[in-house]
């Protein structure tokens, strides 16, 4: 059962609860203003056929009496008019028939000696008895010691007055029935536009919070009861989505961990190779000296290779220092054509080797930049040796700066047309650490510093690649440096 049919039908309940009590009450006084009217309509009655009846009674005119008692006992609402005596035995009545009878039952007399009129309420009736006094008028045909002679005995019948109560009452009811109704539909419109929508929406919201959205809360600043418990709900799911937060900030924080220790473990063995390998050729070289069976042709050849060594070690020590430090940039204006070609005769060995063509376009009338032109060396060394470690089999390398739309801006663009970099890897490739290569073959900081100097300069650097296909890095460099 539903909480809007709980709330009607409590409601509902209440109401009729109520009606009924007030019903139940209104039909008591209604019987108690009816058996008062009835009364009042006997004594007022007896009193006029007491009045009508006393000289005729006097005289003795007995067919007078009867005549008197005939005509009144006609007046609607009455069950009869009766003389009767002391015993209760019928001496006079509207109903000739029942003359001479006696009482079967009805209040105590007293024997004759009750002064008050005396009532008898009955199931179908109510009857009075007044007391017929002795007087002057009545000494020929009763002694004078007797007080009282009889009794003048009306009786209202209970019919007429049962009718107009079952009609109260029937009204109550009609009244109470079409009473619930319309509050049964005004409290189902009620809660269908007002309580229903906000516990639609509540319930909504409940929902979507259930299947892990922790962004939502429950619109409602009503200051009520549903009001109130909306605004605890929110403060649950608040305490909730912050407890998610500390959880997953934590597990990125461990997982942060995992990869810098998994990236120092492959950074410290490539490092090892990358500096082992050539000391190792040194040691040979120097053992080789000391045991002085040399000439001229081969001494060369040792310190040639004791001097690629340390160069190699120093290359490697460098890049460390450049990742671990942030050199600050020595500005100065930067002409980016002679710049690159320089880049592209110092790898020219390389390139020739791998057959890969080569392309330079720049835009005729591009502006210089700002900036530090070894540092800027040292970017464009990186990426141009990515590329052509992505080219084994050779291919074509094609570098071109243009201006951009944003005059504040030059684009260096370097596309090659190697393997190109899988999509799982591309967010990575400025990680520091992050190599695809084997060990020893790369540290796996030469695009992470790049991307460093780039950003110090304030410029931006972006890749795209298609596996099979070929990689695009743009460089934008502000003109008037960073």
């Amino acid at each position: 059962m539903s909480l809007r049919l709980k709330m009607t039908l409590g409601i509902g309940t209440i109401l009729l609860s109520v009606i009924l009590a007030f019903a139940l009450i209104a039909l008591r006084y209604q019987t108690k203003y009816q058996q008062d009217l009835a009364r009042h309509q006997a004594e007022l009655i007896a009193a006029v056929a007491d009045r009508s009846l006393a000289r005729s009674m006097g005289l003795g005119e007995t067919a007078v009496v009867q005549s008197i008692l005939g005509r009144i006992g006609e007046h609607k609402g009455l069950a009869g008019i009766r003389i009767v005596d002391t015993a209760g035995r019928i001496l006079r009545s509207d109903r000739p028939e029942e003359i001479g009878r006696t009482l079967a039952q009805g209040p105590s007399l007293d024997g004759g000696r009750a002064q008050d009129p005396v009532w008898d309420l009955q199931e179908q009736s109510v009857g009075v008895f007044r007391p017929i006094f002795n007087g002057p008028a009545c000494a020929g045909c009763h002694p004078p010691d007797r007080k009282i002679l009889g009794f003048l005995n009306v009786l209202v019948s209970f019919p007429p007055l049962d009718a107009g109560i079952s009609y109260h009452w029937t009204m109550v009811i009609l009244a109470a029935v079409v009473s619930i109704l319309a509050v049964g539909a005004l409290l189902a419109a009620f809660f269908r536009v007002s309580l229903g929508r906000r516990l639609d929406l509540f319930s909504a919201t409940m929902s979507r919070v259930e299947a892990g959205d922790l962004s939502v809360r429950v619109q409602d600043a009503s200051p009520d009861e549903l009001g109130r418990l909306g605004k605890s709900f929110n403060a649950m799911v608040e305490r909730l989505a912050e407890a998610r937060r500390q959880l997953e900030d934590r597990h990125a924080e461990q997982i942060r961990r995992a990869q810098s220790l998994a990236a120092l473990g492959t950074m410290a063995a490539g490092i090892a190779h990358e500096i082992n390998n050539p000391i190792a050729g040194m040691q040979n070289c120097v053992r080789t000296l000391l045991r002085g069976n040399w000439d001229k042709v081969r001494l060369a050849q040792y310190l040639e290779m004791l001097r690629e060594g340390l160069e190699r070690v120093g290359r490697t020590v460098g890049q460390l220092l450049n990742f671990a430090r942030e050199a600050k940039p020595q500005v100065t204006r930067v002409s980016l054509r002679p710049l690159l070609q320089r880049c592209l005769t110092l790898l020219e060995h390389e390139l020739a080797a791998r057959q890969i063509a080569t392309f330079l376009h720049v835009e005729s009338e591009v502006s210089d930049i700002l900036g530090d032109p070894h540092q800027l060396e040292q970017v464009f060394l990186n990426i141009l040796m990515n590329a052509i470690e992505a080219m084994p089999n050779g291919g074509k390398l094609d570098i071109s700066v243009r201006e951009r739309r944003d005059p504040r801006f030059v684009q260096v663009a370097v596309i090659d047309t190697g393997v190109g970099i899988p999509p799982e890897n591309l967010p990575r490739i400025f990680d520091p650490f992050f190599t695809t290569k084997e060990v020893g073959k790369n540290t796996g900081l030469g695009l992470s510093v790049s991307y460093g100097i780039v950003r110090t300069h304030g410029g931006y650097i972006d890749v795209e690649s298609t596996v099979g296909i070929g990689t695009t890095v743009r460089l934008d460099l502000p003109v008037n440096g960073g």
